[in-house]
C-alpha cells in the first residue's frame, strides 16, 4: 500500500521561478477571465484552469480530504486535473491560490493543495499564496506583487466584471433570443482583457457604457412577469456555477430573475469589521490606520460610484448597496462581531431583500463550511421572526448531492 503520509513540502517558489507558468483554479465567469491579464502586468504568466466540473469534484476527492469544505475539494480538483492533461512541463509549472485569512478554512487551502499534489505525485510543483495581507503557512521568496502596477487594473477590472455580471443576470431571464446576453457578456469580457493588457484600465468605464447600450438593445419579453429571488451565501458556491449546482441557470429557466448581491459588498465589509474589532478590543488601530482606512473607503466608494452612474442607464438598474446601511440592518439580527464566513453580511442582505419586497431568498453554503453554518443557520429563526413574509431556504451543497434533489427543494420555495 502506497504511503500517503504528509511529511512536509519542499518545493518553494524562488526568484528564478518567475518564468514558470502558474495555474490558478476557476472561480467565476465575471472575474476569472481577467486575472491572467492583470498577472501579466505584474510579470507573471497565470493560466486559468477550465471551468469547474464533475471532473474537478472527482479528482479533488481522490487526492484531497473529503472532510474539508466543498470549495476546497473543487479547487484542488481543478488544479490536479489540469496538470494531469499533460499540456505542461512539470519543471516549468507552479500553482496559485488566494488566501483570505481569518476564521475561514480557505486560509488552510495551501496545506491541502500541497498534500494533494504530493498524493498525486506532483510534490515538486511550487505553490503560491496570493494575498493582500499576511501569507499563512507558505514560503515564497520569489513571489512579489508590484501593487503600483496592478492596483488600477485590478480595481477597474473587478468593478467592470461585477457590473457586467449584474447586467447578464438581469437580461438573460428576459431575452427572446436564447444565448444573446451570454454572447454579449463573453464579448465584453474579452474586450476588457485586451484593455487591461494595454494598460488603459480607465477605458473600462467607456466599455461599460457600450455594454449597457448593447444590453438595452436585447429583445425581451415585455408581457411576462419575472419574479425575483435572492441568492446569498458562501462566496465560492454563490458565484461558481458548478459549485452552486447550476441553481442560477435552473431558476432562470423557471422565469425567475436571480438577484445576486454585488461581490463588492463582500470586500467592503472589511471596513465594518475593522471598526467593530477595534471598538471591541480585538484588534488595535494605529494612527496611520485610523487616518488611512476612511481615505481608502472614500476612494473605493468613489470608484464604485463611477460604475454605478453608468449602470443607471440600464433598463433594470439596481444600485450598489451602502455597506454601512447593510451593517445597520444586520444589527437587528446579530452582533457585528459575528464575522465567520459571510458573517453578519448574510443578515444584512436578507434585510435588504425584504426592504425591496423580494420575499424569496436562497442561502447556499458548502457542506463542511463550519464558518458559514454557525452564522447562517444560527440566525434563521430570528430572521423569520423579523421578516415573517420572507421565505428562506438554506441549501447545503457538496459533490454527493444530486442536482435534482436541490431543485425539488427549490420548487417548494417557488410556489406562491
Amino acid at each position: 500500500m502506497k504511503n500517503t503520509e504528509y511529511n512536509g513540502y519542499e518545493a518553494i517558489f524562488r526568484k528564478e521561478d518567475k518564468k514558470r507558468t502558474v495555474l490558478i483554479p476557476w472561480f467565476t465567469d465575471f472575474l476569472s477571465p481577467i486575472i491572467p491579464a492583470v498577472a501579466q502586468l505584474a510579470g507573471y504568466t497565470f493560466v486559468n484552469c477550465p471551468k469547474t466540473s464533475k471532473v474537478s469534484a472527482d479528482v479533488g476527492l481522490k487526492y484531497g480530504n473529503n472532510e474539508i469544505c466543498y470549495p476546497a475539494t473543487l479547487v484542488l480538483g481543478d488544479l490536479i486535473a489540469e496538470i494531469q492533461t499533460g499540456k505542461y512541463r512539470i519543471e516549468n509549472l507552479a500553482v496559485a491560490i488566494t488566501q483570505t485569512g481569518g476564521q475561514c478554512r480557505a486560509t488552510n487551502y495551501i496545506s491541502l493543495i500541497k498534500s494533494g499534489l504530493k498524493n498525486a505525485g506532483y510534490g515538486q510543483i511550487p505553490v503560491i499564496s496570493v494575498s493582500t495581507g499576511d501569507v499563512h503557512n507558505n514560503e515564497q521568496p520569489g513571489f512579489r506583487l508590484p501593487f503600483h502596477k496592478i492596483l488600477y487594473p485590478t480595481l477597474y477590472g473587478f468593478l467592470f466584471g461585477d457590473a457586467l455580471g449584474q447586467l447578464l443576470n438581469s437580461y438573460k431571464v428576459r431575452e427572446q433570443n436564447s444565448g444573446e446576453s451570454e454572447q454579449l457578456f463573453t464579448k465584453y469580457m474579452n474586450d476588457a482583457e485586451q484593455i487591461i493588457l494595454k494598460k488603459r484600465p480607465k477605458q473600462l468605464l467607456n466599455l461599460l457604457e457600450c455594454a449597457v447600450a448593447d444590453f438595452n438593445k436585447i429583445e425581451i419579453y415585455e408581457d411576462k412577469d419575472f419574479k425575483k429571488i435572492g441568492l446569498i451565501g458562501e462566496i465560492f458556491v454563490k458565484y461558481n456555477h458548478f459549485g452552486q449546482a447550476h441553481l442560477t441557470e435552473w431558476l432562470q429557466k423557471q422565469n425567475f430573475e436571480v438577484v445576486v448581491p454585488s461581490m463588492c459588498q463582500f470586500f467592503m465589509q472589511t471596513f465594518i469589521n475593522s471598526k467593530v474589532n477595534s471598538q471591541n478590543g480585538i484588534s488595535r488601530k494605529g494612527i496611520l490606520s485610523k487616518i488611512s482606512m476612511p481615505l481608502v473607503y472614500h476612494f473605493l466608494n468613489k470608484k464604485m460610484g463611477e460604475f454605478d452612474f453608468i449602470l443607471r442607464k440600464s433598463r433594470f438598474y439596481a444600485p450598489y448597496e451602502n455597506i454601512y446601511e447593510l451593517a445597520e440592518t444586520a444589527k437587528d439580527v446579530l452582533d457585528l462581531s459575528n464575522q465567520f464566513g459571510e458573517g453578519w453580511l448574510i443578515a444584512g442582505e436578507v434585510a435588504n431583500f425584504a426592504k425591496k419586497d423580494i420575499t424569496r431568498v436562497v442561502c447556499v453554503q458548502p457542506f463542511g463550511c463550519i464558518a458559514n453554518h454557525v452564522v447562517a443557520k444560527g440566525i434563521e429563526t430570528r430572521l423569520k421572526k423579523l421578516y415573517p413574509k420572507m421565505n428562506l431556504l438554506f441549501l447545503d451543497i457538496d459533490g454527493g448531492i444530486a442536482e435534482v434533489n436541490l431543485q425539488n427543494r427549490l420548487k417548494f420555495l417557488l410556489v406562491d
